[in-house]
């Protein structure tokens, strides 16, 4: 009986020894499997905080996009690709959107591929840009299609212009001695003319029978000539000449012929007046295609300079001027 106890007793000690290593491997299972699930759940929460930082960054630079700010550094960059027009803006209209702050003005791109560069005015005079004839908040300008460094106001681009050019033939006149000259314009007149017109027509009431109706109509256009003086000038005159620098006219083959006949050293044969016929076409100043081009961007901004370049341009290609010069 003894023997028995004895043995239940091992067996029992055995079980309490096994119980013990189970319990403690549990306890080291259970903690490695609490110590990945922790480290698993701190990857999630860094993921979801790097897609977070992700979105943000997209939808900021979503928004440097849309608003398109131009910033000092950016404009005082060597390789700053600086628009052939410039609207001078007021800064105030962007002072509350936060990509735009510390901008000097912000960059937009017509549907026809033509960018315009926005300028806030507190920064016009800063830009180191010339504008002309004045810097006027909401002014559109255009660079000089003579070359020259200088921005445009594009409402009264033609009429600056105009005066530009008779100031440069005055200047050919004085330079080579002249007594006196004159500038003729000539602009042909094209309108549209009925001449006669008749309207038959007749018909009848649904069920009478059928009907019938015509109209016809004779047109023919009228063109006549718009002459003005642009100009009369009187100097003393002079032997002595000098060759007059050229901009507009610099490829006109007729006012050069009269500076080299008047420059030559030949004591003979000096001319003692000249007339110059000058098609406006020759010295344009601006091509047809690119007159569109930005009256078609002005029309996308829904903003007006109250005048079709397109119109001017046209109107100037039915000019001539005629350059009467006597020595």
């Amino acid at each position: 009986m003894g023997d028995i106890r004895s043995k239940f007793g091992n067996v029992v000690d055995k079980a309490k020894e096994l119980g013990g290593s189970v319990v403690e491997m549990a306890a080291e299972t259970g903690g490695a499997v609490a110590g990945k699930v922790a480290a698993a759940g701190g990857t999630v929460a860094e993921r979801a905080k790097e897609g977070a930082r992700l979105a943000a960054d997209a939808q900021l630079e979503a928004r440097r996009r849309k608003y398109a700010p131009v910033f000092p550094d950016e404009f005082w960059s060597p390789d700053y690709d600086l628009p052939n027009m410039v609207i001078i803006e007021d800064e105030d209209k962007r002072k509350d959107i936060d990509v735009c702050e510390g901008a000097i003005g912000w960059l937009t791109k017509a549907s026809n591929g033509v960018e315009i560069l926005h300028l806030y005015h507190a920064f016009a005079d800063e830009s180191g840009l010339s504008f002309h004839p004045l810097v006027q908040m909401g002014a559109v300008y255009i660079r000089d299609p003579s070359g020259l460094d200088r921005f445009l106001d594009l409402e009264s681009l033609y009429q600056v212009i105009q005066k530009e050019k008779m100031s440069e033939l005055q200047h050919v006149a004085y330079c080579l001695g002249a007594k006196c000259c004159t500038l003729e314009m000539r602009e042909t007149q094209v309108s549209d003319l009925k001449r006669g017109g008749q309207i038959k027509a007749s018909a009848k009431k649904v069920g009478e029978g059928s009907g019938s109706g015509g109209v016809s109509a004779d047109r023919s256009e009228q063109i006549s000539e718009d002459r003005r003086m642009l100009f009369e000038r009187r100097f003393s005159g002079s032997d002595e000449v000098s060759r007059p620098p050229l901009n507009w006219y610099k490829n006109d083959k007729e006012v050069n012929a009269l500076i080299e006949m008047r420059c030559s050293d030949s004591p003979t044969n000096a001319i003692r007046d000249y007339v110059v016929n000058i098609d406006c076409r020759s010295s344009a100043t601006l091509a047809q295609t690119r007159a569109s081009e930005i009256d078609s961007a002005l029309r996308g901004l829904k903003v007006s300079i109250g005048t079709s370049l397109q119109e001017e341009c046209y109107r100037e290609s039915r000019q001539t001027m005629v350059f009467t010069v006597l020595f």
